[in-house]
């Protein structure tokens, strides 16, 4: 297969290949029966993923239990992962995290809730015993995704219909199923994600599959009414769009299976037209409005004023502690104290506990050294993910990762990833397939001549 070439920081040439399987074969070959478990432990935790929050976070415990199980089988593959440069920019981050606590502006309690989403950095060190089932776990997870789109389905048959069905309480014209609606829509960019490269380079079923999944998850983002997902998730379908036309030869190959993708996604923006258009304009015109009243008439009680002016604050912090930042959890804090410094009563403006922007919220909360590492981080992470390897499965679905994180990076313009306990429980996850240097499946290598 061939492989992508990059610079040699990402290829980190203290960590190989062989080196790394060598420790997933000694693993199989001592405990074959504790590595299956683990792997059906870790492939219902990847299922559980896109559940409801207390379904994602308990269906990674049966996981975890198995991890701490078998370390003495497993702890070989340790330094394999934490030798990795992603790893290691994901530990300075949290070392840095860790030391703001020291000059946080924030309480201590909000301090340790925005830390404490670290906690999902131990299902990323669990799944790594077992990421030689990439393929398995890969899938998994779509299919947690798709089960999850079922509860938007319910809703919107239960309050349309008035079936005995499961509902949720949403506002009129937002149907997110189980999820908050900005959650969900930052979760279903990422799931688009996944599908859009087997829709426009896989083959054969895949590609069938791959056209249904991003048909109906472009079909459930419109559903959540999140604008910011909205455009996030038209951004990915334009980038893999132009990745395919990079990559597919002949052309007239690429055009078809775009052709096809396009008009599949068509076909659902006009059902969803049909069924939902008067909450899809009604959020259109009011995120116009929230805009125009922010920008022309300083009117930023509104959700997408709040949320601009929220960006804004976000980058004055930055310019006021550009080395240390305000600390993590000190954001509202911090604004709170801003406003009332200018003679304005802080009563007259919303203030969130974020930025509502992963960058903006990382460089006002850890300062530049913060949104170094960030940079660092999304770079590692996406020539990680854009690797190819042996055994990395099906084609089209193998780049699904990729794009999934893509798709958060985009989302991430609009919603602080990091921040949120789900999305951020889905990146510790993605960041599994994104490791430059991965074991190759056991079947891969009994299969090679």
């Amino acid at each position: 297969m061939p492989r992508t070439a990059f610079p040699s920081f990402f290829r980190a040439p203290w960590v190989t290949n062989p080196w790394v399987d060598q420790a997933f074969e000694h693993q199989r070959r001592i405990d074959p029966f504790g590595h299956k478990v683990h792997t059906a432990l870790a492939a219902f935790a990847c299922l559980c993923l896109a559940g409801p929050t207390s379904a994602a976070e308990l269906g990674a415990i049966p996981l975890v239990a198995a991890f701490a199980i078998r370390m003495h089988r497993h702890w070989r593959t340790w330094p394999r992962l934490f030798l990795q440069p992603l790893m290691l920019a994901v530990l300075a981050w949290t070392l840095l995290a860790l030391a703001s606590r020291l000059w946080t502006q924030g309480s201590p309690h909000a301090w340790a809730t925005e830390f404490g989403v670290a906690r999902f950095g131990i299902i990323l060190l669990a799944l790594w015993p077992v990421a030689d089932r990439r393929s398995l776990l890969l899938g998994a997870l779509a299919a947690g995704f798709a089960l999850a789109q079922l509860s938007q389905l319910s809703h919107a048959l239960g309050t349309a219909l008035d079936w005995p069905l499961p509902t949720w309480n949403r506002l009129p014209g937002r149907n997110s199923g189980w999820w908050d609606p900005v959650v969900g829509g930052s979760l279903l960019t990422a799931a688009l994600g996944l599908h859009l490269p087997a829709a426009l380079w896989g083959k054969g079923p895949w590609r069938a599959l791959g056209i249904a999944g991003a048909a109906a998850t472009l079909l459930g983002i419109l559903a959540t009414g999140t604008r910011g997902a909205w455009l996030a998730g038209a951004a990915l379908v334009a980038l893999a769009l132009l990745a395919a036309l990079l990559r597919l030869k002949p052309r007239r190959r690429m055009l078809r299976a775009a052709g096809l993708l396009l008009a599949v996604l068509a076909l659902g923006a006009a059902l969803a037209w049909i069924t939902i258009g008067d909450q899809l304009a009604a959020r259109y015109r009011a995120g116009r409005d929230e805009i125009a009243g922010a920008i022309e008439h300083k009117q930023f009680q509104s959700d997408t004023g709040a949320r601009i002016l929220m960006a804004w604050w976000a980058c004055e912090a930055l310019a006021e502690h550009p080395v240390s930042g305000v600390g993590l959890g000190g954001y509202e804090a911090w604004t709170r104290a801003h406003v009332a410094g200018q003679g304005i009563d802080p009563a007259t403006r919303n203030h969130h506990a974020h930025a509502h922007n992963a960058l903006l919220q990382t460089g006002a909360t850890l300062g530049v050294p913060g949104l170094l590492l960030a940079l660092a981080f999304i770079a590692l992470a996406l020539t990680g993910a854009a690797r190819r390897q042996p055994g990395d499965g099906t084609p089209g679905y193998a780049d699904g990762p990729l794009f999934a994180l893509l798709g958060l990076l985009l989302v991430s313009a609009f919603d602080s990833v990091q921040v949120n306990s789900q999305t951020c429980e889905l990146l510790a996850v993605l960041l599994l397939f994104a490791m430059g240097r991965r074991p190759t499946p056991a079947w891969y290598r009994e299969s090679a001549p």
